[in-house]
């Protein structure tokens, strides 16, 4: 039955499965009572039987099956409790008789503590999971965007009814910068860039869409940039705007709801 200073593993399965004879089945148990390896080896067989008993099919036993069960149950407890009979007017006690070591602690300690190191260590990576998926569905939402406006831009530059107007320095303007304005007039978009020297803090250039009818239309405004600038400002105004000219003005920090400086840069429509 032993191998060594160990039983065999055939064994430990067999008890598991409640196989072996009794006085076999008696040897084991007092041995994992004091043997951590044997132990834990019996544990794994037991954790086996158990799967497999929840795998099979259940079935409803028999009414004898349950009667047989409680009158071997209260037959057990009847041979442990203590026992009080009266010996020449005294009374003789016998203790109740209970194992010295509960072998079975052997087996679920170690058998709990790796399971709830399993569970922490689920629970961790199932974390580390959820933020993983919520970071690359923000980038991912990040890229649409961009994609959209990226795809927005390239169908107002290349539609053919969008139109290009460049503005020159006026009189009160500064000589040599310029603008181009590329203006959709279906759509109400506006895309422009400059080239202008820098202002001070608090003041910015802004654009205006002046219109054959009406008040000028704020297109944004922007700051000073040279002609090497990777993509142009954009603004929506109203669609179906007919310009009859495009306009730079010096205006305060955040800009004005009308015009207030003076035109520098100008274009016709």
């Amino acid at each position: 039955m032993n191998d060594s200073s160990h039983i065999r593993e055939e064994n430990l399965e067999l008890y598991a499965l409640g196989a072996l004879p009794e006085a076999e089945a008696a040897a084991v148990k007092a041995h994992v009572a004091g043997c951590g390896e044997c132990a834990a080896k019996l544990a794994e067989a037991l954790g086996n039987v158990a799967v497999l008993a929840l795998a099979a099919e259940q079935e409803k036993p028999a009414a004898s099956v349950k009667e047989k069960l409680f009158a071997r149950i209260a037959a057990e407890r009847g041979a442990t409790m203590a026992v009080t009979q009266p010996v020449g007017g005294r009374e003789a006690v016998r203790e109740e008789k209970r194992p010295r070591d509960r072998w079975w602690n052997w087996v679920l300690v170690p058998a709990t503590v790796v399971l709830a190191i399993f569970c922490a260590e689920l629970y961790r990576e199932n974390r580390t999971l959820t933020v993983e998926v919520r970071d690359a569905r923000r980038v991912a939402a990040e890229f649409e965007k961009e994609r959209l406006h990226v795809m927005g831009l390239v169908n107002a530059l290349s539609a053919r009814d969008t139109e290009t107007i460049r503005l020159a320095s006026t009189k009160d303007g500064i000589p040599g910068s310029d603008a181009v304005v590329r203006y959709n007039k279906r759509l109400g978009k506006v895309l422009y860039t400059a080239e202008l020297p820098a202002l001070p803090p608090e003041k910015v250039y802004q654009m205006w869409l002046v219109p054959t009818n009406g008040a000028p239309i704020s297109a944004g405004t922007f700051t000073a940039v040279g002609p090497k600038r990777a993509e142009p400002w954009e603004a929506e105004v109203p669609a179906n705007s007919e310009p009859k000219a495009f306009a730079v003005t010096v205006e305060p920090a955040g800009g004005m709801p009308k015009p207030t400086g003076k035109i520098i840069l100008l274009g016709g429509g």
